[in-house]
Formats: C-alpha cells, structure tokens, sequence
C-alpha cells in the first residue's frame, strides 16, 4: 500500500514459538531467568468480573486486566489504546464518530445491529453502542472479559465483556491537568478537580478536549477533512454516604464531537475491465493493501454527535452481611453525518445540469500517475468529459453526479437494576436481580441531489435529511423493551474447588414504525426512478417513485400511503457453568461453558424491497436479506489455566475455547442506482476455536515485561443469504492477535525515569464473508468479480513512550506507530458492486505530553 500527498502541507512468529518461549520462562531456574533477589513482585489485581471483588487469579473466566499504574504508564485515553495490547480482541473505528465495533475471539459486532459485548462504568450497564468509543478520564482499573458473560450481564454479552472503574471523589482536595501537543495540530487537554463538599458529601469535575486535523488532506478541497476530529466532555460526580453502610453514586456527563466522516476510497476486484486500457486501468483489478489512496470529494464530510447521560446508583450494606445494590441509568445521543454519495458511477444524477457543468469543469481528472488534470482522482476512475462514456466516477467525486448521503441515529435510553449480593466471606455466595431498560432509537439514511457549486461551502449544506432534493430515504423508530431476571451462585465444594451456576432470562419486545414521507402527500423522485411510470396510488398514476420501495407492491406496482408497523419478541436463558480448581497456592485450572444470546430486530423498512427489486429481481444477486434479523445464540466451551510463579514475579495465563454459534449477526453494506443501504443480516451457522497465552514477567524492580497471543481459527459452517461462502472464514477475524510491551521505571531521589515500548500484531483478515470467491458483479451487467484481493495483510504497530515525573507533574515524549506502518483499517465490501470501499490505517504521531498534579 503507498499512500502518496500525506500530511502534506503474514509475517509473525508461529504459535508454537511463542509457547516455546513461554514455557522456556517457566521452566528455567530462577538464577537464570529470573533476578536472585525476589524484591520485584507482580501488584495482585482485585476484580469485579462477576459483580463481586475477588483476586483476578480466582475468576475462572479469561480476562485481561489493567490496573491505575499500568493506565497511567500506557497513556490510556481512547478505547484503542488498551484494546491493541489486549490478545484475542481487536477494533475498526473507520465510519463516523462512535462508529466502532469489536470482535473478541471471532463474535463480531455487527453494525446497526445490538454491541456483541456489555459495556460497564462504575457497576452501570451502558446500552448505547456508540458510548464506548470516547474519551476516558480518571480511569482506576480496566477489565476486559472473554466468552458470554450473559448469565451476569445479559442481553448482546454474547462476546464478553468490558468492565472500567473511574476514581471515586475524595475527602481531600486534588486534581491534575495534562495536555499534550502533537504532529498534525493535535492537541489534547484534560482537568479534573476532587475534594468534599461536606462530612459526608464529595464531588468531581472533569473536563477534557481534543482536536486534531487527522493524518490525510482532500487534495480536491485542498483541506484537512478526510479524518480530522474534534470532541469535548464535561462530567460531574457526587458521592453521598450518609453512613458507614449505605453510598449514593451520582454523575452526570455531556459531550459533543464533530468530525470527519467515511475516509474511504473505492476498491474494485473485476480482472476484465483492465482491458479498458484508461489511465490506472490496472486498479480494476488490484490487492487492497496495494491502493494509493486519494480522497477528492467535492463535500465536506461532517459527522456530530452530541449525547448526555446520566446515572444514579446505591449501595446498601444489609445487617446481615449482603449488600443492595440499585441503579438506574439515562442516555440521549444524536449522531448524525452528511457526506459526498457513493453512486456517482450509476448515473442517477447524469441528466442534471449541475452533474454535467461539474463533468465539464474537472475535465480531464485521472489518476495521480498520469501528469496533467484538473484534480487527481483514485485510479482506476477518470473523467475526460461530460458525455457519456467519458467518465468513470468514484464514491466521493470531485462531482455534483454522486450528491449526498446524510445519515442519523437518534437514540434515547433509560435502564433500571436491582440486586441482592450475599456477603463474601462464606462458603455458599449469592446473587439475584432484575433489570429493565427501555431504547427508542431513530434510524435514517438518505440519498440527496447536490444542486449546483462543484464544492459547496458548510452553509450550503442540507441541514435535515429530509428536504425537497431527497430522492430516496430509509428512516425508521425502532422502540425496545427488555425485562431480565438474573442470578449465580458460587459454592466451595472444597477448599480448593469452586463450583459457580449461574443463569439469566431476557425477553425483549421490539417494535418499527416508519417515518419516510408519505407518497400521498407528494413525495416523490424522477431520478431514481423504479416505477417507470407504472405506479398508481389508489387507482391515479404517480408521476415518480416513491422515496422508498417499500411503499411499492412490485406484482402490480401499485402503492400504499403508509408503510406498516412491525412488531417481535425474542426471548433467551442464558446459564453458564463454572469449575474453578487451585491445584496449588500458586496455579488454578478452570473451565466453563456458557450460552450468549443477541436479540434480533427489524432492518430499517423498505431495504429489503430496495434489494430484491435492484439486486436480486434485476440484478441476478442471490438473495436479499429478510427485513426481520434473527436473534443470535452461541454456545461457549473453555479450559485455562492461571499460575503465578517465582515468589509472584512471573504470570502465566492460557486458555483454550470452542464455540458454535447460531444466526451470527452481521453488517452488510448495498450501493447502487438507489443510493446506499446498512443492513443487517445472519450467518446461519459458525464454529470458532482457539486459544490465548499471556504472561507478565516483573524481570527486576525496574523492569516488567508483558506478552499475549491468541489465534482464533473461525469457520463458516452454512449461510443461506450467499451460499457460496461456505467454509469461508468468520469475517472481521484476524487470524491472531499478538502483543507485548516492555515498562521501566528508575526511580533517582525525588525523580522517576520511565519509559514504555509497546507492540501490536494483527493478522491477516477478511471483512466480509465474501472472500477468496468468484461471484458476478450485478450491478455492471454481471461480468465476474474475484475477491481474492479482499484480504487485509497482517500488521504491526510500535508504540513508544518516554518521561520523567514526581509525585506533582510528568512530562513524556510519546510516538504512536512508531516506524510508520502502512496498513489497511477496514475493507468494507459490497459484492454486487464488484469491489469495495477501503479505509487506510494511521500514521505515525509524535508528540509531548505535560501533567501537573495537585
């Protein structure tokens, strides 16, 4: 991959090596490994994996966990910060602002579907799937729990789960201030300030900032928005113990972001049309980790986001030794993006004479490989003129022909907890609850005329994403009801043996109800037109289409006025079984099995109808997906092992796991002559296994050294929606993940020198369930795509930090993918377009970092 214009202005070692150097670790006697004097020990790690606190070592469950001295040597602020050096999970964050999805052990995230994980603040479960990628502040400790965590956690903890705890107010009055500065105008800031209020009363404010121009320019708009960024947040917490048994938790935060949106360039996988001959006519055919990126839009991208939460929660210790716990969370977010269109090349918009004058301007533009043109365009796509036949055009052109594309998600949530814990000091321990959480969430997508200046300025942009220049809209309120009843048990059959039960059920009730304009008020497109003038509502023929298919019964092309309400309900026991055994003082063995469950829902309406109609009935695609998903059910088998050795200077973890899952949910993206559309759809059946190492090594009281790998061998046993991706394999799935981070710390009197050198691998990985397959590209009349250049090449990050602080302030010098790497974020797919859509990786970001304490 080259990446020509920035900042303008499967190699790896093979399992069995890692595990022979573990093993070697382990084996070897301690004079040799291992410092004579046991002075340097590993910190014991206090959890809440299970909703009570207990020794990281006795959860019989893998997780990896970071504690507030590992945080602050890390320099953790974004989720992508810990989850590169967490093994067995990896993150794409390439749309929008919060668009971001994990996949942990193959179980994916699928976009507008429900998060494949529980994500928990402060003992509060967070729906919305956006509220993970931000900002941290004030961060104690970081746990991240592999495998279904339902029976505790339940509904979309199918994949595991994240669990962070913040710093609680003090009784004592301080805080801290950190900027940082960095390449590409980035700069950071955070305060936070702590102390009483009262006896019993104590408070928190925290405020924090970043902006950044990003890493690429859009060489047409000659202008930092193609992935620059800019956020705040203001939160505030106030702790309230009346006495010594009962605590009151309240906070309150508000946040709002503006960015880039979409960063992505076309990829094509059709070997015949680099017979055209054009300039950059090789790329019609070209591994996407070959691309050269250029984003040339003639839109500003712009992607907002504006959310308040807010959350109450008490703790009551019971006379008799348990402990109530309640709490009862709020969360309005709106995100919303307007950007340039992805259909340019399907000609919707040709006829105009904004897209002709826009042709007509910009002629000739080609790839930067040839000289001359007006603007470089991402080969292999030219404009030579403004007839037809004289031009090819990108997703994102230079061009008025693609328009707009405006997207939103309006979700509103409030969720309730009750439980009752038993005291832990005793052979039988307990847990019993209930929960409610209520989600009215709006969804919207829209396809918009562009209807003049070649680049508009922000104030011409639409402001609502529906407007008389939209042509097509899919825009739903998807409301949800969930009501669970939960509860474990854990028993010392022995000292030595744990046996733990534990179940939940969840039943949620879903509802849709359409919001897109009606056709019997007027509303109506010529430009993209599936009627043909056939259309007739209530016996009168339309003189367009509908804005969306779905208003059309194409056995008679007759319309309704209304699209119809849509209801379901999905239901799920979730148990898990738990066996912990302490084969000495200084390793336990474990295993569990356990069942997930992901509840499934309503695609926005009309898609369905907008696939069959375009793909599936002209197109000769195979299949559209169903506009009902169904719900996804895993069922999760793991041994492991935790030891610590050498007087606790040395920790070794593993783990080995199987799972099957059912009806996989997975994102799937359409582009056509209708626009684009997200959907979401099932694999009906996948099988997953593997296995994880981990180790932490306190090598001297200066010196620690941490490593993990985890390979996760995922397969595609049946998927009725495309039946030849068979044996493909899980999408969204590096074939391993491997890290390792090397700390020092020198203390010099009253000085600390640190320093901290981190790696990343991530394997080879597919995207999408098409992959090393031969399938027609239906929307240019069938001619055979190969995908076999889909497949993202492993890559591997460096990061480097360097500092000195006291106990009052720090300074560090720190640089993000250290040696540069290029590599490829994300490939999204779509297989009737004959290719897809590429996000490039980040660059490397040096920069410094001041902190003062008080």
């Amino acid at each position: 991959m080259s990446i020509p214009g920035v900042n303008e202005r499967r190699p790896a070692s093979k399992p069995r090596l890692l595990t022979a150097a573990i093993c070697a670790m382990a084996s070897s006697s301690g004079a040799l490994l291992l410092p004579a004097a046991a002075h340097a020990q590993l910190e014991e790690i206090v959890v809440t994996a299970r909703a009570r606190t207990e020794s990281l070592q006795d959860v019989p469950s893998t997780v990896t966990a970071f504690s507030t001295g590992q945080i602050e040597d890390m320099g953790i602020e974004r989720a992508e910060d810990f989850i590169s050096q967490t093994p067995g999970v990896s993150m794409v964050n390439s749309v929008e602002i919060g668009d971001s999805s994990l996949s942990i052990r193959g179980m994916n995230g699928a976009r507008d579907a429900e998060t494949n994980f529980a994500l928990i603040i402060d003992g509060i479960l967070h729906v919305n799937t956006y509220a993970f990628n931000r900002e941290y502040a004030d961060l104690e400790q970081i746990e991240i729990l592999k495998g279904p965590q339902g029976a505790l956690y339940g509904r979309s903890a199918a994949a595991g789960a994240v669990i962070m705890s913040t710093k609680r107010p003090s009784q004592e009055v301080e805080g801290k201030v950190r900027v940082s500065f960095a390449e590409d105008n980035t700069y950071t800031g955070l305060a936070t300030v702590s102390g009483p209020l009262s006896d019993t009363v104590a408070g928190r404010l925290q405020a924090d900032f970043r902006s950044s121009d990003g890493f690429y320019s859009n060489s047409f708009l000659n202008d930092d928005v193609v992935d620059a960024a800019e956020n705040y947040a203001v939160a505030g917490r106030l702790v309230f113990d009346p006495s010594d048994t009962l605590s009151f938790d309240t906070k309150l935060r508000y946040s709002k972001a503006e960015a880039s949106a979409i960063a992505f360039n076309a990829g094509f996988a059709i070997p015949s049309f680099q017979a055209f001959g054009t300039p950059g006519s090789e790329a019609f055919y070209q591994d996407v980790n070959d691309h050269d990126f250029v984003f040339a839009g003639n839109v500003e991208p712009i992607s907002e986001q504006e959310v308040i939460e807010f959350s109450i929660k008490m703790d009551k210790q019971l006379d008799w030794g348990g402990t109530l716990t309640a709490w009862g969370a709020y969360s309005d977010s709106e995100d919303t993006f307007i950007a340039d269109g992805t259909s340019g090349a399907f000609g919707f918009y040709a006829g105009t004479d904004s897209c002709i004058n826009s042709l007509a301007n910009l002629a000739p533009s080609y790839t930067p490989a040839v000289p001359g043109g007006v603007t470089p365009l991402p080969a292999p796509t030219f404009i030579f003129g403004s007839g037809p036949g004289e031009s090819v055009l990108p997703p994102y052109s230079p061009t008025t022909c693609d328009g707009y594309q405006w997207q939103e998600r309006i979700q509103e949530d409030f969720s309730f907890q009750v439980q009752l814990t038993s005291a832990e000091d005793q052979q039988l321990r307990w847990q019993a609850g209930a929960y409610y959480l209520n989600i009215e969430r709006r969804q919207a997508v829209a396809q918009a005329r562009d209807p003049g200046a070649e680049w508009p300025a922000r104030s011409q942009l639409p402001e609502a994403i529906f407007t008389p220049l939209t042509d097509a809209i899919v825009d739903d309120t998807f409301d949800t009801e969930v009501f669970a009843v939960f509860g474990s048990v854990s028993y010392d059959i022995t000292d030595r043996l744990e046996l733990s039960l534990a179940a939940r059920y969840d039943r949620e009730e879903r509802e849709v109800s359409n919001n897109v304009p009606s056709p019997a008020d007027g509303n109506l497109t010529s430009f993209i037109d599936f009627c043909g003038g056939n259309c007739t509502l209530n016996g009168e023929p339309l003189a367009g289409s509908p804005l969306n298919p779905g208003f059309v019964n194409f056995d008679d092309f007759t319309v309704s006025p209304t699209l119809p309400d849509r209801s379901e309900t999905f239901d799920q026991v979730q148990p898990k079984i738990s066996l912990r055994w302490d084969a000495t003082d200084a390793t336990t063995i474990y295993g569990s099995w356990g069942v997930g469950f992901k509840a499934g829902g309503f695609l926005n309406q009309g898609s369905t109808e907008t696939i069959q109609f375009y793909l599936v009935d002209n197109g000769g695609a195979v299949n559209a997906p169903p506009g009902l998903f169904r719900e996804e059910t895993s069922s999760a088998f793991e041994v492991g092992f935790r030891s610590d050795l050498f007087d606790n200077t040395l920790r070794l973890n593993g783990a080995v796991f199987y799972t099957e899952v059912d009806d996989m949910q997975f994102f799937e993206f359409f582009v056509g002559p209708f626009g684009l559309l997200r959907t979401a759809s099932n694999i009906d059946e996948v099988t997953l296994q593997g296995f994880e190492l981990s180790a932490a090594w306190a090598m001297t009281d200066n010196l620690r050294l941490d490593l993990g790998y985890s390979m996760v061998d995922g397969e595609i046993d049946e998927n009725a929606l495309r039946p030849y991706t068979k044996g493909n394999e899980v999408p969204n799935n590096p074939e391993f993940t491997a890290n390792a981070a090397l700390q020092y710390n020198q203390p010099i009197g009253e000085f600390e020198l640190f320093g901290r050198l981190e790696y990343s691998y991530q394997g080879d990985t597919y995207y999408h369930t098409v992959q090393d397959d031969i399938v027609p590209a239906t929307l240019f009349g069938g001619p055979p795509a190969n995908y076999d250049v889909t497949r993202v090449d492993g890559y591997g990050l460096t990061n480097l930090r360097l500092g000195v602080r006291t106990n009052q302030w720090s300074v560090t010098a720190f640089a993000s993918n250290l040696f540069e790497e290029e590599f490829i974020r994300e490939v999204i797919l779509a297989p009737e377009f004959g290719g897809g859509f590429i996000s490039p990786g980040t660059l490397r970001r040096v920069g410094v970092e001041l902190q003062y304490n008080f």
